[in-house]
């Protein structure tokens, strides 16, 4: 697996991730609740929505797979106390439908690169494990762009219509002499980058990573420019089953699991 300081960033958001939206978790207290029964039926069932490579989706041999699946069966694991867990997915949901199945039981947790979702938290609580949002990308030996306040007088690349084109020209309005040059696809800015046409991109970190910045020539500098977490969902009133996802997750991160997932789905690597 490759390492490298953008891998470090990669880290550092979980971690924040973690301290947003998992913070203050009540104590839980001996009930029969979500946790009780997947621990006593040994069935930990999962509500996805399959469509989404390479976070969930079905391959060509009809295998449904993917980072989310992966991580779903880590969950399992981590949840069983000492005793094994079948995770069984309920994959055939739409995106719009992951929600009504949790409310009503036929789910007990969402996984399904799950956008936190603030008018959502009365009634559903997340924990965050991966940071999809735009982040700033410079070629590698780059010393004088560090964050988007450093591109006066630069071209910075962008995918037409994305929340980063949206985020680059409310910068354009900051710095001096900023340029903002729309691509069709984040692919094609950071060819561009890569080609010397650009000076540096704005593109989300998912297509970032797919494009292979981590190890080659392009690098991730800075902060994320807009946060978009994704998110583990459950029900708010299962405390416990909260409170045993986000340990298990900071556990994952802890041991090198997530990096694992995140080199094997995001960054290619076998």
């Amino acid at each position: 697996m490759r390492k490298s300081s953008t891998l470090t960033a990669i880290r550092w958001s979980f971690t924040v991730c973690y301290l947003s939206f998992a913070i203050c978790l009540p104590a839980c207290v001996p009930s029969a609740g979500a946790l009780d029964r997947v621990r006593e039926t040994g069935i930990l069932r999962v509500g996805m929505d399959a469509s989404f490579p390479p976070f969930e989706f079905v391959s060509a041999n009809g295998t449904l797979t993917g980072f989310d699946v992966e991580l779903a069966r880590e969950l399992g694991s981590a949840l069983s106390a000492g005793e094994g867990v079948e995770v069984r997915f309920i994959a055939n949901l739409s995106y719009d439908g992951l929600y009504d199945a949790l409310a009503l039981g036929q789910v007990d947790i969402v996984i399904s690169a799950l956008v936190v979702n603030p008018a959502r938290m009365g009634d559903f609580a997340y924990v965050s494990y991966f940071d999809a949002g735009q982040v700033l990308v410079v070629r590698s030996g780059e010393t004088g762009i560090g964050a988007m306040a450093d591109l006066s007088g630069r071209a910075l690349a962008v995918e037409f219509g994305t929340r980063g084109d949206q985020e680059a020209r409310k910068w354009a309005r900051r710095v001096l002499d900023l340029r903002v040059v729309p691509y069709q696809t984040a692919a094609e800015a950071v060819t561009a980058l890569e080609a010397g046409e650009v000076d540096a991109a704005l593109v989300d970190r998912v297509s970032a990573l797919a494009e292979g910045v981590v190890g080659g020539g392009l690098t991730i500098v800075g902060e994320t420019v807009v946060s978009e977490p994704y998110a583990v969902a459950v029900r708010k009133d299962d405390r416990c089953l909260l409170r045993a996802i986000d340990e298990a997750l900071a556990e994952m991160e802890a041991n090198g699991t997530m990096d694992a997932l995140v080199a094997k789905w995001l960054e290619g690597d076998p």
